[in-house]
């Protein structure tokens, strides 16, 4: 194994022993219990994302967005669940970065 592929895969398995990530993975186990809430969840992330990224003026599509998922997320399952997964995200995202400031590469291009 190469010696970067063996600190990845401690770092991995470092970050499951997080707090974050063992309350995701609880939260994860619940909404595995409930036949096709997952797939709703998706779908609910799907939406989201496409709105999220669709450009422009959205501060209707985003109310209409809320209000049709409104009594989704009040899904006590549903948003433990996305608020772990989240936290997982904030996690990972940090991580990224700290990693981009630590390594000194020049990507600029010149002009």
């Amino acid at each position: 194994m190469k010696e970067t592929d063996r600190i990845i895969h401690e770092f991995t398995e470092r970050l499951k022993d997080t707090q974050e990530y063992r309350l995701y993975e609880i939260k994860r186990d619940k909404v595995r219990e409930y036949p096709g809430l997952q797939g709703e969840i998706n779908e609910y992330r799907r939406r989201n994302f496409m709105l999220q990224n669709s450009g422009g003026e959205v501060f209707d599509e985003i109310d209409a967005f809320e209000k049709e998922f409104e009594e989704f997320r009040s899904n006590p399952v549903v948003e433990e669940y996305l608020q772990a997964e989240l936290a997982v995200c904030r996690m990972v995202q940090n991580i990224y970065t700290q990693i981009a400031e630590a390594i000194d590469l020049d990507l600029s291009p010149e002009l």
